[in-house]
């Protein structure tokens, strides 16, 4: 599964990097740190997936998905990853995966892997 990070955070993105290094069949292929770079870093790589920060510069998580969802079926699979855990619900009706920040690594690491299951 090639993977594409969006966060502004950068210790969060090292996290997931840390967190997947030795995950069988991920390869993370970029990382943006607002949602602008997000979009053209995802137009460039064509990853299969996304974990995505809902709060960012430039453009914002709900943008992003936004213009993604716009785009057809070069969709990656996303999953977003936010400290808003009020927003999990209105993320889940667009039918993409949640979870929240400081979730425990054994659950960010199978969310992640989840990805690869969802169509």
């Amino acid at each position: 599964m090639r993977l594409f990070v969006c966060d502004d955070t950068d210790a969060h993105r090292a996290l997931l990097r840390a967190v997947l290094a030795d995950a069988p069949g991920v390869e993370i292929v970029g990382e943006a740190a607002d949602g602008e770079s997000c979009l053209v870093g995802i137009a460039a790589t064509h990853p299969d997936a996304l974990v995505l920060d809902l709060h960012m510069p430039v453009l914002d998580g709900w943008q992003v998905l936004e213009r993604l969802h716009g785009r057809g079926d070069d969709v990656p699979r996303v999953l977003v990853m936010s400290s808003d855990v009020a927003a999990a619900d209105q993320v889940r009706a667009e039918g993409v995966a949640f979870l929240a920040k400081g979730a425990p690594i054994d659950e960010l690491r199978s969310a992640v892997l989840g990805l690869e299951q969802r169509a």
